[in-house]
């Protein structure tokens, strides 16, 4: 047990990095950026919708995942400010726009790990604990080619996606290591945590990504690719 905070973070980085690799494969389609915005916009709806709100939901309450997504809508205004001041003094572009749009997913991600990390780290039974594995490696496939899509189309190297990778898999390590060895058993605690990310994710989503995207294409035609995204992880989780 001593040593489920490795297994937890090489697991992320195994899930991450695969999905990273399916995303890499979308560079060829910078023309096409519309369409990749729109169904990674429905990619992450459907991430949300489908496994972070009702899990977060789970852990605690309606009152902490209510709290915690005005949170994480007040973080992402913060946020979004300063990298707008910064980009504003820098070359702007749609490679500054990604940039920011995929740090921004990574950044809400790593929050949402180091709750699942504490979930991992204060199970107790061998079983449990092997489905939580399970599940950190899946579910990270998607998260990894929701996040790396708009950098790869920001034209990051690949040195920094090894990085990126392994900074959004700590929180996991950190979160089993805190929790299997102070015991910290908080579920609310959890929950609030969970739900300021998808607050941001949220934003994210919505501002930096579908709102982008309706700018170039139809709404009809954002709203189908969108519904097409949010339909695929909808049957990939049924499925794990």
């Amino acid at each position: 047990m001593s040593s489920i905070w490795v297994s937890g973070t090489l697991l992320t980085m195994v899930g991450f990095g695969l999905g990273g690799f399916i995303a890499w494969f979308t560079k060829g389609l910078e023309n096409r950026t519309d369409v990749i915005y729109c169904i990674c916009g429905g990619l992450i709806l459907g991430l949300l919708s489908f496994e972070v709100v009702p899990e977060a939901i789970e852990m605690g309450n309606w009152w902490t995942v209510v709290l915690g997504v005005f949170l994480g809508l007040f973080m992402f205004v913060i946020l979004h400010r300063v990298a707008a001041f910064i980009i504003s003094r820098r070359k702007k572009g749609k490679n500054s726009f990604a940039f920011f749009t995929g740090l921004m997913l990574l950044f809400g991600i790593a929050i949402h790990n180091f709750p699942i990390g504490i979930s991992l780290g204060v199970a107790s039974d061998p079983d449990i604990t092997r489905a939580i594995l399970q599940t950190v490696l899946l579910h990270n496939v998607p998260e990894g080619i929701i996040v790396f899509t708009p950098l790869f189309m920001a034209g990051i190297r690949k040195r920094t996606c090894i990085l990126l990778t392994f900074l959004v898999s700590l929180p996991v390590g950190a979160g089993a290591f805190v929790g299997h060895t102070l015991g910290i058993d908080n579920p609310l605690m959890w929950s609030l945590l969970m739900s300021l990310s998808i607050g941001m994710i949220y934003m994210v989503t919505i501002k930096e990504i579908l709102v982008e995207a309706v700018r170039i294409i139809p709404s009809f035609q954002m709203f189908i690719l969108a519904l097409l995204g949010f339909g695929f992880i909808g049957i990939y989780f049924s499925f794990i």
